[in-house]
């Protein structure tokens, strides 16, 4: 399931566990700063923004935030006070450093001198562990006024009691209990009035292991869970490199937990991971620094091939000096993996080993020169002019769209552009698919692109690979268009089409990610999307072509056409209005002469012709019926001697006292910055 690229779930952001406010034990007065946890530097927030991290998982402690069940959060008490002003604050101060950030209770149970799942070292129920999240959300979301780059992990480490090797005085949780504990805390997260809507993670029980979600039921617990706002996703931790030698360790413990997600369309966050790399500066240590490249480097490429599944990994562990070390799973104080240990002044084996691959691609296709590629784009409501789509009659590497004569072969450039502060590889498994459609002023989704009617839509060619691609560079595919529509097989000679480009997987629904029928939302939301109008008419030819204004949903809707006539430059044209011609046929002709039109904006020209004397104004009040089509055809031609004109309709939906842009139709003549030309002179 795509996501938009500044969404949580929206794009690879890898980082690290930031720990040591998850307490063990306190005394009855609460945590008390310097003695149960420490302080963190700004100079080690900044080590992690340097070196490129996109997210940090905060680890916290139930009891600290909360001193009794179904108590305040934060919790009453001078040291609960000033534990609950430290957490928050390292929460700001990483998301000013623009990284995402999940918060997770780890929960120690005394008895066992373990990890449990478990509160003042008693078990948990729905009606507490929904409490404190609800609490707990409310009281995060009220101090970072609703910021969605915050989510919620919620547990630590689920499992069974077997599950610890029945280790003395561990009480875990059932995998039915765990579930039900879980879809309690979501349920009360999502309670309405108001409703809160950060990205929760649930792992499965087995301590979340990555190697056993799939088999030991925690898959088919977590397809069960329901959330209103569908933002979950699934948290697994993955140690299975420790102990071993093979190149492909953690590839093959993740490949399960991966597939099921692509097959149901969840996505997999790796909460926790560490290796072993040989020398550590400690005495004890394990595996080699050679074994530990060769596990990483297989590790990345797994990332980079599954990137429309996993959304990044956490390295375990980092804190402030003297509270973490750089031990192993060979030392009997390690299993740590710290990453520094001086806040960023020098940094350790791991640091080595995988600080380059914090950073991550990221490929984008603009909707125009303004959009930034990193999530939605705001600055336009126009998402069918996408600069980087054009089209050339032959394959002279042009890089502006000229005409091209239907029903002859011609090629399709589309610029793909690299966003994120890592080189995209050779090696990376991103394709681009290429669809062309009829224009018309309401298109959806996925039908006409689908081929399900060649004649209105279908794969332009095969899709293409992407190829290497720089940081903050472009790469340009070109497409031969064989089998190019012929305008003369349209209605009106009609030569207005579009493309739909789309980066994705080879296997995968060009449409992953979309929702509701609104193509032109879906564009601009969609960073990896780009939807551009382009015309297939006889060079000689000087009408604009056809306009059909579309109703794709299942309801009837009221709607407004307005027209925006541009000059060469493509600025709004000072004067030529009163050439511009609006020639109903058929079923919308009727509808035009029975149109209100209080504001007289119409004027009927008789033989079904009309004048729009506010061409902005345009049609309003339109009404469409479910699945219906009206077409119109537009001529302008205005006397100014300039070498091209241009106009641009746009459709809006007319709901609840809002105007809501679906789509529209470019039309150019001659030759008009920015835009192909339509014909020539």
């Amino acid at each position: 399931m795509k996501f938009p690229a500044n969404h949580f779930l929206g794009a690879q952001r890898n980082g690290v566990n930031h720990v040591s406010m998850n307490v063990g034990t306190f005394g009855p007065n609460g945590p008390v700063r310097g003695t149960n946890y420490p302080v963190y530097s700004d100079a080690l927030l900044d080590w992690y923004q340097t070196k490129g991290m996109g997210s940090v998982r905060l680890m916290f402690s139930w009891e600290a935030v909360q001193s009794t069940l179904g108590g305040p959060v934060p919790a009453p008490g001078a040291n609960y006070a000033v534990y609950w002003a430290d957490l928050i604050d390292v929460l700001i101060r990483l998301l000013a450093r623009g990284l995402m950030v999940t918060l997770a209770p780890w929960q120690y149970n005394s008895i066992s001198g373990d990890t449990d799942i478990v509160y003042a070292n008693a078990p948990i129920s729905p009606p507490s562990f929904a409490d404190f999240w609800r609490s707990f959300a409310a009281a995060v979301n009220t101090v970072t006024g609703n910021d969605q780059r915050v989510a919620f992990d919620l547990i630590n480490e689920p499992h069974t009691h077997e599950e610890s090797g029945n280790k003395p005085g561990d009480l875990g949780i059932s995998l039915p209990q765990w579930f039900l504990c879980a879809q309690a805390a979501i349920t009360e997260i999502r309670k309405p009035a108001p409703i809160y809507t950060n990205t929760i993670f649930v792992p499965g029980v087995g301590y979340a292991a990555a190697s056993k979600f799939v088999d030991n039921g925690s898959a088919a617990g977590w397809l069960a869970l329901t959330d209103p706002t569908a933002n979950l996703a699934v948290t697994v931790h993955c140690y299975s490199g420790l102990g071993s030698s093979k190149p492909t360790a953690l590839r093959d413990a993740c490949a399960g937990v991966v597939g099921w997600a692509r097959t149901y369309g969840v996505k997999v966050q790796i909460g926790e991971i560490a290796l072993d790399a040989g020398p550590n500066g400690t005495a004890t240590y394990g595996s080699t620094f050679a074994t530990a490249q060769a596990q990483w480097a297989d590790w990345q490429q797994f990332c980079l091939q599954n990137d429309d599944v996993l959304i990044g990994w956490n390295w375990w562990g980092n804190s402030a000096p003297g509270w973490w070390n750089q031990g192993d799973s060979y030392d009997p104080a390690g299993y740590h993996w710290g990453l520094t240990l001086n806040d960023g002044a020098t940094q350790t084996v791991y640091a080595d080993l995988i600080d380059a691959s914090f950073v991550t691609p990221r490929l984008a296709v603009l909707d125009n020169s303004a959009d930034s590629g990193m999530g939605p784009n705001a600055t336009t409501p126009v998402g069918w002019e996408s600069p980087d789509i054009w089209v050339r009659q032959t394959a002279d590497g042009g890089l502006v769209g000229e005409p091209i004569l239907g029903g002859r072969p011609c090629v399709v450039y589309v610029r793909i552009h690299n966003r994120g502060n890592a080189p995209y590889p050779i090696s990376g498994t991103d394709v681009l698919q290429l669809y062309w459609a009829k224009a018309n002023a309401g298109l959806s989704w996925p039908n006409p692109w689908s081929g399900s009617n060649p004649s209105q839509g279908d794969i332009v060619a095969p899709a293409q690979h992407i190829g290497a691609t720089g940081s903050a560079q472009a790469t340009v595919l070109s497409f031969n268009w064989v089998n190019t529509p012929n305008p003369a097989g349209y209605p009106g000679n009609d030569g207005h089409f579009c493309l739909l480009a789309v980066v994705t997987k080879a296997d995968a629904s060009p449409f992953d990610g979309f929702k509701d029928s609104d193509l032109n939302q879906n564009v601009l939301d969609l960073s990896h999307v780009a939807w551009r109008n382009i015309h297939i008419i006889p060079v000689a030819m000087r009408l604009l072509g056809e306009l059909v204004v579309a109703n794709h949903t299942t309801h009837a809707m009221n709607t407004q056409v307005t027209f925006e006539l541009l000059d060469a430059r493509g600025r709004p044209a000072g004067e030529g209005a009163e050439q511009f011609i609006l020639l109903p046929h058929d079923a919308a002709l009727a509808r035009i002469r029975d149109l209100d039109d209080p504001n007289g904006n119409i004027e009927d020209l008789g033989e079904g012709a009309y004048r729009l004397l506010d061409p902005t104004a345009g049609i309003d009040g339109l009404a469409l019926r479910s699945g219906e089509h009206l077409r119109f055809g537009l001529e302008w031609a205005p006397d100014d001697g300039a070498p091209g004109h241009a106009v641009r309709a746009t459709q809006y939906a007319l709901e609840a006292g809002e105007r809501i842009p679906i789509g529209g139709q470019t039309f150019v003549i001659g030759q008009v910055d920015g835009w192909s030309s339509g014909t020539a002179e």
